[in-house]
């Protein structure tokens, strides 16, 4: 109870920091010291600046129904937490400053131009966080060569560094985004299958492997695949055809299953995605049976036929959620498409709890129940992707 509470004010606090966040952007202008607003607990040093780099989409609102996007890095100071105190508000502090300033535009830059190749999402932040990390390193040297910017000779020398860089390294153009919203892919996994009311009363649970195909539009999505699995079978002797003393071979049936199912996605985050379905599941069941007899002098039970195959099969209603995780996303070096569009390929991890109803009309007497089942796979969505 103490971890949940614990939690709840944690995630409180860092949407309450999150929500008094003041920036200000590199291309607004230059520093001043009246930009430098932050009241920080603790101070560790006269003056500091706080630089981040952030990533924003922006729709064309003129096209909002084609989503249509643009993805733009920008440089910014955390005015919430970069402070100075008033003796300290002198001119060489205040370029040091701008030094920092322009080393994260520069930065800001370079990923913008790597946006501009088709990145979005988890990929997209994982550059920022890798050029963040960066530009830190970057301004902990500057520090060690500047003294903090003590040093005015060497302060001089990164200056004209750095502008000579921006000079040279134009801002890109953000890139106009336009991916499809008709999607395709692949998904393949394990899970286990686990039979309720009759049907549990010929087999255990069953551990399947599958491979499916989804395609989509928008939020809406179908897919279909194929299952495999070996259930137990619960006692070799029971009479499932009603035919006396017709029993199981082996101690395993083989089981395939298959599945049609819409869904619509209600949930469809950065990370994280939630999809509710509904169709058919089919389902079919094989063993070896063979009739037997008592042998009197043996005291055993005999075969007396031949093996044959007993199946019992059937098609109904069946209804699942699935949970995405979403961990990777890439764009393809090369236009693939019509129109010069290349390839968005994303990557996440699915978990699905279904519930499949079954009625097997092959038995006597008929068996019916709920078959109740989660997957865990992996699943490749792929879509075009236009970029201008």
């Amino acid at each position: 109870m103490k971890r949940i509470i614990l939690s709840i004010l944690v995630l409180m606090t860092f949407v309450s920091v999150y929500a008094t966040e003041n920036y200000k952007y590199w291309n607004e202008g230059a520093l001043t010291w009246e930009d430098f607003t932050g009241t920080p607990e603790m101070k560790t040093t006269p003056t500091f600046f706080k630089g981040r780099l952030i990533i924003k989409d922006k729709a064309d609102l003129k096209e909002l129904k084609e989503n249509i996007y643009s993805v733009y890095a920008l440089a910014a100071m955390d005015q919430s937490v970069s402070y100075a105190e008033k003796e300290f508000e002198t001119d060489q502090a205040l370029r040091y400053h701008q030094l920092q300033f322009d080393l994260l535009e520069i930065m800001r830059r370079r990923l913008q131009a790597e946006l501009n190749t088709g990145l979005t999402g988890i990929e997209a932040d994982r550059r920022l966080v890798h050029y963040q990390n960066l530009y830190n390193e970057q301004i902990a040297d500057l520090a060690r060569h500047t003294v903090n910017g003590s040093n005015d000779k060497r302060l001089q020398e990164e200056e004209y560094f750095v502008r000579k860089q921006l000079d040279e390294y134009v801002l890109p153009k953000a890139k106009v985004e336009k991916p499809s919203k008709f999607s395709y892919g692949w998904y393949a996994g394990t899970g286990a299958l686990i039979p309720t009311a009759d049907i549990a009363d010929i087999f255990k649970y069953s551990w399947l492997f599958n491979i499916g195909l989804t395609a989509g539009y928008d939020r809406l999505y179908l897919k279909a695949d194929v299952s495999y699995g070996q259930p137990k079978l619960k006692d070799l002797r029971t009479e499932i055809n009603g035919k006396p003393q017709e029993w199981t071979v082996n101690k395993y049936a083989n089981q395939l299953s298959g599945i049609v199912v819409i869904g619509y996605r209600v949930v469809d985050a950065k990370h994280f995605a939630i999809t509710p379905n509904i169709g058919g599941g089919w389902t079919n069941y094989a063993w070896d049976v063979a009739d037997f007899k008592f042998n009197e002098e043996d005291k055993i039970y005999e075969r007396c036929s031949e093996i044959r195959k007993f199946t019992m099969s059937n098609f109904n209603i069946m209804g699942s959620i699935d949970f995405d995780w979403k961990f990777h996303t890439a764009v393809s070096d090369k236009p693939m498409f019509r129109k010069g569009r290349k390839e968005q390929y994303s990557s996440s991890l699915r978990i699905s709890p279904y519930v499949m109803h079954q009625k097997y009309t092959q038995t006597t007497p008929e068996r019916s129940g709920l078959q109740v089942g989660v997957m865990v796979t992996y699943v490749g969505i792929a879509r075009a992707l236009g970029i201008k």
